[in-house]
């Protein structure tokens, strides 16, 4: 292997070493949201969190809206992890944005920033959006970085490139449909169905 080689090698597992320890990182006892909204292992669930209030926000979203805990089902079932962080210098307005991060191990990682400072109701809700991309990545085997994401996303839903021609964003009607469920489901006070059916991408 050549010494360049080396170097790049070296430096791709560092990332993935440090994307994957990230959910257990901070102080000792921290709380970690899991599939089920409660505190517990960092590896129990493929939708990771350890900020406090991102906790309770996932918490709370699976009780109160079916859409949001099918999609955290469906994700734990997959060879796909999200780990949800705040983002704490968005623009008031600002959208969740969900990244590919990593391919390691038999996984891929992926990573939402959640805006802060707008109303839980509308956290959630862009939570729901970006976990149902989350669910076409998990149902599109050939996504394994940023390049094959963008690829994906051109077949299923809009891309949109930035001015300089390098950075994306994406949707698709399937997230919006979802958040617009979640939406619904939050605006009602009675406790959340047991199921609902997560939209899977054609092929």
């Amino acid at each position: 292997m050549s010494r360049r080689l080396s170097i790049v090698a070296i430096a791709a597992l560092t990332l993935i070493s440090t994307s994957s320890a990230w959910a257990q990182s901070g102080a000792a006892g921290a709380t970690v949201a899991t599939v089920n909204g409660a505190g517990a292992n960092a590896w129990s669930s493929n939708v990771r969190a350890s900020d406090a209030e991102v906790v309770s926000l996932l918490g709370d979203g699976i009780k109160k809206s079916s859409t949001l805990r099918a999609l955290t089902d469906r994700l734990t079932k997959s060879d796909v992890i999200v780990y949800v962080r705040p983002d704490v210098i968005g623009k008031n307005g600002a959208q969740a944005q969900l990244s590919f991060l990593s391919s390691a191990g038999g996984f891929r990682y992926l990573v939402v920033h959640l805006p802060v400072g707008q109303s839980k109701t509308q956290q959630v809700a862009m939570l729901g959006y970006q976990l149902q991309h989350a669910v076409a990545i998990a149902d599109a085997p050939s996504v394994n970085d940023s390049d094959s994401l963008r690829k994906e996303f051109e077949r299923i839903g809009r891309v949109t490139l930035s001015a300089n021609g390098r950075d994306f964003t994406f949707d698709s009607q399937a997230a919006t449909d979802a958040k617009q469920r979640i939406l619904r489901e939050l605006s009602s006070d009675a406790p959340a169905p047991a199921s609902t059916r997560v939209a899977t991408t054609a092929k």
